[in-house]
Parts: C-alpha cells; sequence; structure tokens
C-alpha cells in the first residue's frame, strides 16, 4: 500500500498552517445514507398507523368490537402500542449507545417482524392487544434512534432538511422498511466515541466527499470538530439523574419534553389513529372513511414535504411555535363545526369540517412534524444524545397515551368538547416555547451547545484553519449565528394573527424577536 493511501485512510490529527475554505456542499452518498435510514421512519408509521383502518373494517370489527366494550377495546390497543412504545423508547439508549446504532436497529427489526405476524395471525383480542404492545417496544425503538443517527450524519448548514426527512419517511411508513435498516453505516460521532478514529474519518469522508470538494475540507473539519469535542465529553458524568441535576443539560430536557408535549397536545395521533373512526361520526360510510384518511395522510405529507425545505431558513422555535398556534386554531373550528353539524344532513357543515381535518394536515405537517424530531435529536451532546432522544421520545409516548387511551371513550362522551382539552394545552406550551427553546438552525451539533452555555472546544470554521488544538481545547465558545429571515418571518406571524385573535387569542410575545 503506498504513503499516499495510507495517508487517505488516516483520521487528520490537525490542519496545516494555510487556512482551507469550507466548501459547504451535500454529497450523493450522504443523501443516500440519510434515505436508507429513513426507511427505518416507515416502521413506526406503519405499525402505528396500520390500526387506524383496521379498527374501520367490518370483519374485524365482527370479531374483536361487537362484545359492546369496544370503546375500552379500542383504547387497550391503542394505549398497549404506545405504551410499549415509552418502554422501547427507554431501552433504546443503553442497547445503541453500549453496542451501537445499528444493533439497535437490528433489535427493532426482529421485534416488529415477529409482532406483525402474530398480529396478523391473533385469533383473541388479548393476543391482538399483546403481540401489538410488544410491537410497540420495537416501533419506540426505532423512532427515538433514527432521528439521532440521521442527525449525526448529516451537515450542518442542511441538517433540518435530511432529518426533517424522518418525519416525511413516518408518512410514507410501510412495514418492509424493518429489514432494509440493517443497512446503516455506523455513526462517526459514535465511532469516535469508541476511539475508532480511522473508522470514523472514512465514513466522514465517504458522506462528505464530492466534486465540488474533492479534498474533503468538509470531512477533515467536522472530523477535527468531533473528535476534538467528544474527547473533552468522554471524561463528563452520563445518565439521567446527571442529565436532571445539571442546569445546562435539565435545560435540555425541558426542551425536549416540551416540544412533544405541546406536538401531542395538537392532537397528531388522537386524530391520525382515528381518523377513519371520525369521519365515521360526521355520518360517512367506510369507503369513505378509509377514502379521507388517505387524503389527510397525503395531506400531512405534502406539509412535511414544506416543513423540511423551509426549516433550515426559518428557523425551528418559530415553525414550532406557529404550528401550535395554527392547530390550535383549525382544532378551535372543527369543534364549532361538529357541534352544530355533526349528526345532521348540513352537507355543507360537514363538508368544512371534513376540510379542516386537511387543512389541519398540512399545518402540522409543515410547521411541527418534521422539526421536532430534528430539533430533539440535535441539542444534545454526542455522549448523551441516545439518552436525550430518549427524555423526548418517552415524553412522546408518555402524552400521546394520556390523549390516546381515553379518546375513543371521550369523543362518545364529551364529542368536541375534547379537542378544547388538547387546545388548551396546546396553546399554553407554544407560549411556553417562546421563552424556553433557543434556536438551533444551521449550527453544527457542536456548536449548538454554546445556546445551552456549554464550551465548544473546536468551532467547524476554527478546525480548518490548522489551529493548534491544544489551545482551542481550552477555547470559551461564542454563538454568532443568527436568523437571516427574521423580519421576514414577523411579518408572516403578524399576518397570521388574524387566524386566532378571531378567537380572542394572542400570537407572539412582545419579545418574539428575541426567541430567534
Amino acid at each position: 500500500m503506498s504513503e499516499d493511501s495510507q495517508t487517505q485512510q488516516k483520521a487528520p490529527e490537525v490542519f496545516p498552517d494555510t487556512p482551507i475554505p469550507i466548501k459547504h456542499h451535500t454529497s450523493l452518498i450522504n443523501v443516500v445514507t440519510i434515505m436508507v435510514a429513513g426507511i427505518g421512519g416507515f416502521v413506526f408509521a406503519y405499525t402505528n398507523n396500520a390500526i387506524a383502518g383496521t379498527l374501520a373494517q367490518t370483519s374485524f370489527i365482527a370479531k374483536f368490537l361487537s362484545d359492546g366494550n369496544a370503546a375500552s377495546v379500542i383504547g387497550g390497543i391503542l394505549g398497549g402500542f404506545l405504551g410499549g412504545g415509552l418502554i422501547g423508547a427507554v431501552i433504546q439508549a443503553p442497547i445503541s449507545q453500549h453496542f451501537g446504532r445499528r444493533i439497535a436497529t437490528a433489535t427493532a427489526a426482529i421485534i416488529i417482524i415477529i409482532t406483525a405476524a402474530v398480529q396478523a395471525g391473533s385469533v383473541y383480542i388479548a393476543m391482538f392487544i399483546t403481540a401489538r404492545t410488544v410491537c410497540g417496544i420495537g416501533a419506540g425503538i426505532v423512532i427515538t434512534y433514527v432521528p439521532v443517527y440521521m442527525s449525526e450524519i448529516s451537515p450542518p448548514h442542511v441538517r433540518g432538511l435530511l432529518v426533517g426527512s424522518h418525519a416525511i419517511s413516518i408518512v410514507f411508513g410501510y412495514i418492509t422498511s424493518s429489514i432494509l435498516a440493517l443497512a446503516f453505516h455506523f455513526s462517526p460521532r459514535w465511532l469516535v466515541g469508541q476511539g475508532r478514529y480511522d473508522e470514523a474519518w472514512k465514513i466522514l469522508e465517504r458522506l462528505h466527499w464530492s466534486k465540488g470538494d474533492p479534498n474533503a475540507t468538509l470531512a477533515h473539519a467536522e472530523m477535527v470538530q468531533i473528535k476534538a469535542q467528544v474527547n473533552v465529553e468522554k471524561s463528563l458524568p452520563t445518565g439521567y439523574i446527571y442529565i436532571f441535576k445539571t442546569p445546562h443539560l435539565r435545560h435540555r430536557a425541558i426542551c425536549s419534553i416540551l416540544v412533544w408535549f405541546m406536538g401531542q397536545s395538537t392532537g397528531i395521533l388522537v386524530i391520525a389513529n382515528l381518523t377513519p373512526t371520525l369521519f365515521g361520526a360526521l355520518g360517512y360510510g367506510t369507503v369513505l372513511q378509509l377514502a379521507f384518511a388517505i387524503v389527510w395522510t397525503v395531506c400531512a405529507l405534502i406539509g412535511c414535504i414544506i416543513n423540511a425545505s423551509i426549516m433550515d431558513r426559518v428557523g425551528r422555535v418559530k415553525l414550532l411555535v406557529a404550528g401550535g398556534y395554527l392547530c390550535s386554531a383549525v382544532l378551535i373550528i372543527e369543534a364549532v363545526l361538529q357541534k352544530y353539524y355533526a349528526g345532521t344532513t348540513n352537507q355543507s357543515g360537514l363538508k368544512a369540517a371534513v376540510a379542516m381535518y386537511f387543512i389541519w394536515g398540512i399545518i402540522y405537517g409543515s410547521t411541527v412534524d418534521c422539526v421536532a424530531y430534528v430539533y430533539v435529536s440535535e441539542i444534545w451532546p454526542t455522549h448523551l444524545r441516545s439518552h436525550g432522544n430518549t427524555i423526548g421520545l418517552v415524553s412522546f409516548f408518555g402524552f400521546a397515551i394520556a390523549y390516546n387511551c381515553p379518546s375513543s371513550t371521550a369523543f362518545e362522551t364529551i364529542g368536541w368538547k375534547y379537542y378544547f382539552v388538547m387546545v388548551s394545552v396546546c396553546i399554553v406550551s407554544a407560549i411556553a416555547m417562546l421563552y424556553v427553546l433557543p434556536e438551533t438552525a444551521k449550527l453544527t451539533l457542536e456548536e449548538i451547545g454554546a445556546k445551552f452555555e456549554d464550551e465548544v472546544v473546536v468551532h467547524l470554521d476554527e478546525a480548518s484553519e490548522g489551529r493548534d488544538t491544544s489551545v482551542l481545547l481550552h477555547a470559551t465558545a461564542i454563538c454568532a449565528v443568527f436568523s437571516l429571515l427574521t423580519e421576514f418571518m414577523l411579518m408572516f406571524v403578524r399576518e397570521l394573527r388574524i387566524i386566532p385573535e378571531y378567537f380572542g387569542l394572542r400570537l407572539s410575545p412582545p419579545n418574539l424577536k428575541d426567541s430567534v
């Protein structure tokens, strides 16, 4: 092997004295790897939302929901899966941290494949609920792990777009992804944490190489930054007790919990899991129930594509807050329409109620869905990223259980009023986000730490200037990245105030600018 080829395989230590400009680009292999990883999102989507159509099937109703306790059985089916998901979200952290990301994926794949077969062959409702609960464990592992892996291999300038594809994949969800998900690379940050520097370098070089950057300057810079940051973090404690005892980590935990507290309070899984049932409550037959559910999914997909495309330019926090307000406004309109038109023959009112579900799907998809996964996965330091994402996804499943388990009974008893339970929480949590969540768009994962008062050992630009890393290890991190589109978004938000202010709601506090 030649000396040149040996040099190419070794992880870079420092840069030459002459500064090398970083060429921000996204390589084809990086995109393909993200797409393969995104297949994992299919697993959660299919295993979770397949039940929506099943609950409307006459054969399933006749076999399992005809004993007079349908509402309780549906609550058990929905709650069992989400409870399993909560367990999966917890156990994925030690699995992926100690055995690697691919082992976590394989574990989820095996669980889901086996339990999917058991669900399909269930002859008793207890058998079906048990299999679905265990299936939820596998789904909880994959939905928690995939955005972590994506965030760790994505370049900072398009991380929102690439990691946002996780939510797009969820909309597309299909069970065969549990097999294909085994095709992941190892995460380079995880490899660095294990001391496997050459392997990490090869992956970074492969992911970031392009004709526009033949010398892999971006890969070199990121490798230097990752290595310096991880080496510092390796000496730090880990564990959930440490997280909640440490102020800057506790801040991250609060942000992670708040994101999914608001996200679930929009009603996402209640609506997603019960779309055919909700359309049935408006008087439509089985065929139209399922057809409308398909249209709703397409609306959500359109929204996700919009969300992934704009979050790096608009920013995470603004989209989340705007989504909380707009989803609440649409649910208020939906509740009013159902109060006056559900159970009637007024076609205009019923069609308006259906249209509100579609509009809600586009709004949620274009503001909250992708951003939530991206934000929770990117705000944590490398040595705690799996733990942090677990906190976020445990919140996801915990709040989902709180809203979904009683949902079928709630719609039977209090009907449209149940929407106001979610709306009241959603509005309050959206307001809290403006004051609690720092903006993270376009920052590297290491530089995001500065937003939480961490020390950033090496900034990405500094990594390309050949500075002595022994000096940089003691440097104080400075965050100087602000949104270039602040004024545009402020104008946009002011225009959107028309809808919530019609209902007496206030869209933005006085310091909206400072929340960027």
